[in-house]
């Protein structure tokens, strides 16, 4: 697979990635039918356009048949990767991932827990919508939009983007209306600020040791509570979303830095190399060494204004 023109936009503040955009194109096939992908995740929420290609696309144990114009979502830490690929075909798609916060940290009126019902929990039957839905038509356009704001990258284009993100949550969520359970949800508001201030301090404290008990203090809360809402409100667990940030440095820094990888290691709050490298496989699907080699050196990096 390689990427093209792949926009990183990261918070100003702790430079953790608060969107990506890209364009993914897989090497057509030899003759050869079946597709080795190699399994991979991340912590961002993700909402993806098939544009050309057929074939088998696995999320989290399930088979879906794939097409020109289905749509795919993936939850935080969604393994997933292509089984097949019709070999008399090349396979590209848009992709959008984006941070949980973005869903929920307004908070108040703002904050509609039909967003975070879309990635979290069992509610959904299927994460696939077929190309023949006339939902699936706009949400692949406004993923297009949203790539060619980062190209074009004008003025407030990261406002743009986070509008029509939002724009393509409340389609999907009217497109499932009726899977979603209709009681309210049980997370209680007036914790997401607490939530919010203890993951800016897993952000800014990667390269040291994290403790649940420290983080859960961070949000005044005991560490199961903690856990709980977490995990409701982003989908991954503490320790998924740590070790997911974690990995999110060591890619920034391999893409824009020449350090050496043990080095990298290190800032990412790891003192043992095998264990990084393992950590590093499982997410990404690559070593950290072959990672470097195979990101295009002309992705573009941008910082929340």
């Amino acid at each position: 697979m390689s990427i093209a023109d792949r926009i990183v936009v990261r918070s100003s503040t702790d430079n953790h990635v608060l969107f990506k955009v890209f364009r993914a194109v897989y090497k057509q096939n030899s003759g050869c039918e079946e597709h080795s992908n190699t399994e991979h995740r991340h912590s961002e929420l993700e909402i993806s356009a098939i544009t050309t290609g057929q074939g088998i696309y696995s999320c989290s144990g399930i088979d879906y048949d794939f097409k020109p114009g289905d749509i795919f979502l993936h939850c935080g830490n969604d393994v997933h990767c292509f089984k097949y690929i019709n070999p008399h075909e090349r396979l590209s798609m848009l992709v959008i991932q984006f941070d949980s916060r973005l869903i929920w940290t307004q908070g108040g009126e703002w904050f509609n827990p039909r967003y975070l019902q879309l990635f979290t929990g069992n509610n959904l039957n299927s994460r696939h919508m077929s190309n023949t839905e006339p939902e699936a038509k706009r949400i692949a356009s406004l993923i297009e939009e949203c790539f060619d704001e980062c190209c074009k990258h004008l003025p407030a284009y990261e406002m743009v983007v986070k509008a029509k993100i939002l724009l393509m949550l409340s389609i999907l969520i009217r497109y499932y209306y009726d899977y979603f359970p209709q009681k309210d949800t049980d997370i209680d508001f007036r914790n997401i600020n607490h939530i919010e201030r203890s993951m800016d301090y897993i952000l800014c404290n990667l390269s040291s040791h994290l403790s649940l008990d420290d983080i859960a203090n961070e949000a005044h809360m005991s560490k199961s509570y903690y856990s709980s809402t977490f995990r409701k409100l982003n989908g991954v667990s503490v320790w998924g979303y740590i070790t997911a940030q974690r990995i999110n440095k060591a890619q920034h820094l391999l893409e824009s830095t020449t350090l050496p990888i043990i080095e990298i290691c290190e800032y990412c709050g790891y003192n043992n190399i095998a264990n990084f490298n393992r950590a590093f496989k499982k997410i990404t699907g690559k070593t950290p060494r072959d990672y470097r080699k195979y990101i295009r050196p002309n992705c573009l990096e941008a910082k929340d204004r």
